[in-house]
């Protein structure tokens, strides 16, 4: 049977998940406490109805190739996302942030955006600009006076990647097909600095290819988010006996309501335009993306199921 090039791209991202679904502590033995239950946290059960798609003994094998798997994932690269096509779609965005914004990421032009189940595959942290960073009384703490040059060069967000926790330019964090705009509710502005400080103190951890939230030394995406904001309740679950926070269930979920974030915007591209869209818009691409035996409990929700 002959097959398409996406056919081949969808069955090489299945077999190269394995080195990203591979939930062994490999930075640290060291646990955390699990997060004690809180008042109207929504019941998650497994993400998916199928989330463990492989052999639990093909994992075990695969499991001391997750870091050499997973740099392969992220080399993999055929196009850069459309949102960096249009200028003006990168000024409205970036215009509309503001410190301590989340945003999720889809990039279907490179191979982890086939890899991470789902719309979304990415998240990062808007830390802000040199201005906005004095407005939040954070600019002259030590955490952050190291970056100012960095800072002053463009270097907006913070996010956990194959490069561990870094820095990164708005062409580099938005290099995406669709991006979501989450914003976090109901913090002091004490709260807020803090926050602000804790992110900026994580830069230079490792990334934790294993995708392990009991692990202390070592990072992913959202985990990064969930360490400096735990107060915004994002939905955890466990896959391969490991915990595990995945992009679109934080979407899903906040569109329900059901973390401490706001829903603010949804911006997708393609080859020839972009739009600023809503609510709708995202909860459906989130349908879209998960069939409907699949779907993690949060969109389920959101498909009317």
């Amino acid at each position: 049977m002959a097959f398409s090039g996406m056919t081949r791209v969808r069955l090489l991202a299945r077999a190269l998940f394995l080195g990203l679904l591979l939930f062994m502590s490999a930075c640290t033995t060291a646990q955390k406490p699990a997060p004690a239950p809180r008042p109207g946290d929504v019941r998650l059960g497994d993400c998916c109805q199928r989330p463990e798609r492989y052999p639990k003994g093909l994992v075990t094998l695969a499991e001391p190739f997750a870091p050499a798997i997973g740099k392969l994932v992220a080399a993999t690269v055929w196009r850069k996302g459309y949102l960096l096509r249009h200028e003006p779609a990168m000024e409205t965005f970036l215009a509309g942030l503001q410190p301590l914004d989340i945003i999720t990421v889809n990039n279907k032009g490179r191979l982890s955006g086939h890899t991470i189940p789902g719309h979304f595959g990415h998240a990062a942290i808007y830390v802000g600009t040199e201005q906005q960073l004095r407005r939040a009384g954070v600019w002259d703490l030590p955490a952050i006076r190291k970056y100012h040059d960095a800072i002053r060069k463009g270097a907006l967000f913070i996010e956990a990647d194959n490069k561990g926790v870094h820095l990164s330019d708005a062409p580099l964090a938005l290099d995406a097909d669709a991006v979501a705009q989450l914003r976090p509710r109901g913090l002091s502005q004490a709260r807020r600095r803090l926050a602000l400080v804790e992110s900026y103190k994580r830069v230079g951890m490792p990334f934790d290819y294993y995708f392990d939230l009991d692990t202390t030394a070592c990072t992913f995406c959202t985990e990064l988010i969930n360490t400096v904001l735990p107060e915004m309740r994002l939905p955890q679950r466990r896959v391969y006996g490991r915990r595990l926070i995945l992009p679109d269930e934080v979407v899903a979920a906040t569109l329900r309501g059901r973390t401490g974030f706001a829903f603010q915007r949804y911006v997708r591209a393609d080859r020839t335009g972009w739009d600023v869209l809503g609510r709708e818009a995202v909860a459906a691409d989130l349908r879209a993306a998960w069939p409907a035996a699949e779907r993690p409990p949060q969109v389920a929700a959101i498909a009317g199921r």
